[in-house]
């Protein structure tokens, strides 16, 4: 289970746009250059939904150097695992999530900013795909 950040929450009266992989409230649009671990080399945002409420959360999970939470997998077989914190009595917050689709896949590249989208990667969620990430 995510950590609530209700200290931050109560004072912003907008919600989140994304959640990171640790569960933090974002509100600037989402970039891979804004995930949480500098040394990312695969950076992607998710659609997910709580088992409970099936409230919907955009989510980036990312990995590479020293995260090597999925050296091989497909994108579309990413799992966030518990939904960010949203409610004051919903139990979906300590379940797992519901994976529906993958938004954005970034890999670090050459472009202008650093990052390449892989769009062929995009799309619904599918833990049936086997083929290696990139």
């Amino acid at each position: 289970m995510h950590a609530s950040y209700h200290d931050i929450l109560s004072r912003i009266s907008d919600p989140p746009l994304w959640w990171d992989q640790n569960g933090v409230p974002r509100f600037d649009p989402f970039q891979p250059c804004l995930c949480p671990d500098i040394y990312a080399e695969v950076v992607v945002l998710l659609e997910i939904a709580c088992q409970d409420c099936e409230e919907h959360f955009c989510v980036e999970m990312h990995y590479g150097i020293f995260t090597p939470m999925s050296d091989t997998r497909h994108p579309k077989m990413l799992h966030y695992g518990d939904p960010p914190r949203h409610g004051p009595h919903c139990i979906g917050e300590t379940m797992n999530c519901d994976d529906l689709r993958v938004l954005e896949v970034w890999k670090r590249g050459s472009s202008l900013n650093g990052w390449d989208r892989c769009v062929d990667l995009e799309g619904d969620s599918d833990q049936r795909i086997e083929r290696p990430l990139l």
